[in-house]
């Protein structure tokens, strides 16, 4: 790209808003660490009363969803695969101002409800609204800087910018120029520095992992591919119950579901609490902070770690609450490694927990290389990015076999379904 062709692309208008993306990344991680911190305030104080408190904040979160922001459902990273098939109507309402103030005030409320969901997709949502409302480009561009906005919105939600910059072209853009490189590249450092720059760290997602825990040997690339096999399997298991409760049309009960979208919220919100009471607690949240101290600590999770998020999130989901759950299915991984682990207690646990959270990262999303790159630049691992490689092709290959992704199959309910394989 010539100089004078970058200076009309990366014009003040543009900078502007890269500059709003990471300070609305920033403010939305602000929010959702009180949400979070509001809502375990609440259980503590009473975990009986979540019974009531967690149904009672889901209707009303579905209530407003329907009611005033129609366009803010979902996770937000679905939307991303039919951009280039929404009509300019449909386009601007999905990501629109509007729409991206209901995901940040519903993704607030559903936290703060305990629906085992995270910010990660709807900061996706949020930061490609964003770009969305840059004047005076062609449709084409506008389409374009949409899905730029989603690899930055990764990279800003999980401080890992080479990782955002790889989903952005993995899953949505495809076909990378040098000119598109450019802007991508552009985008994701000033809304990661600016966001980090407000946060006042630099750290990594998951923390700092010792070295000294990072083994690279033959038995670890053996570990490698069995965990790589349990989250290829339980990734596709989680695939397939997670669209048939959200995609499914046919089932007489999802029927009902839509019909009776309150109602459903109630009895949804119930099975959340149950499932949180169950577990002490665990299956509520993303599990992002419960993740991170394992890591940090070394300790074993509880033996149910993986099993509680796993149905805590499909149980959110199915409420019909919006929230994301890339950060959830890390924690399934973790609590999977963690049980292979008690097969080689004589071997790092901290290895488990990272071969586990990139496999069952890449199982559900099918992109293996945005899985690595995410958990070696979250976890700063890369001493241990071999393993890795082999866990997340191990896990997207078993996937694969059952289907696409649990993202792309999602985008079924923002399209026709003659016109999917347009989103391919």
């Amino acid at each position: 790209m010539k100089l004078h062709e970058l200076r009309d692309e990366l014009n003040w208008q543009f900078l502007s808003l890269a500059i709003v993306v990471g300070v609305a990344s920033a403010g939305f991680t602000y929010a959702v660490n009180f949400a979070e911190w509001l809502f375990h305030s609440v259980f503590a104080y009473n975990p009986l009363a979540m019974y009531i408190y967690t149904p009672t904040l889901f209707v009303i979160i579905v209530y407003m969803l329907k009611k005033y922001f129609p366009y803010a459902d979902g996770s937000g990273l679905p939307q991303g695969y039919a951009v280039d098939i929404f009509d300019d109507d449909r386009l601007t309402k999905t990501y629109s101002i509007r729409s991206a103030v209901g995901k940040v005030l519903l993704t607030f409320l559903s936290i703060a409800g305990g629906a085992s969901l995270g910010k990660e997709g709807p900061t996706i949502q949020i930061c490609s609204s964003l770009f969305a409302q840059i004047k005076g480009i062609n449709d084409q561009k506008r389409r374009l800087l949409i899905k730029l906005g989603a690899g930055v919105g990764v990279a800003a939600a999980f401080n890992t910018p080479i990782g955002g910059m790889i989903f952005a072209v993995e899953e949505y853009v495809k076909k990378i120029t040098p000119h598109i490189a450019t802007i991508l590249v552009g985008a994701t450092l000033l809304a990661v520095f600016t966001s980090n720059l407000i946060m006042g760290t630099n750290q990594p997602y998951m923390g700092i992992v010792n070295p000294k825990d990072l083994q690279h040997s033959s038995i670890v690339m053996l570990i490698a591919i069995l965990i790589g096999i349990l989250c290829g399997v339980s990734g596709a298991v989680f695939t397939k119950l997670m669209v048939f409760m959200s995609v499914n049309k046919t089932w007489a009960f999802n029927a009902w579901r839509k019909k009776h979208y309150l109602l459903n919220a109630l009895i949804f919100g119930l099975i959340v609490a149950l499932i949180g009471n169950l577990t002490h607690g665990f299956s509520f949240g993303n599990g992002a902070s419960s993740t991170t101290k394992f890591l940090d600590s070394s300790l074993d999770a509880p033996w149910y770690y993986a099993i509680s998020k796993f149905f805590g999130s499909i149980a959110s989901v199915s409420a019909g609450v919006p929230g994301g759950y890339f950060s959830t299915a890390l924690s399934i991984g973790a609590g999977i490694g963690d049980l292979v682990h008690m097969l080689f207690p004589h071997i790092s646990l901290v290895q488990f927990y990272l071969l586990g959270m990139a496999g069952f990262l890449a199982s559900i999303t099918q992109s293996p290389i945005t899985a690595v790159a995410m958990v070696v630049e979250m976890s700063d691992s890369s001493q241990l990015s071999l393993p890795i490689l082999l866990t997340c092709f191990v896990a997207s290959l078993i996937a694969e076999q059952f289907g696409d992704s649990v993202y792309h199959q999602q985008v079924l309910n923002y399209i026709s379904p003659h016109r999917y394989k347009e989103t391919l």
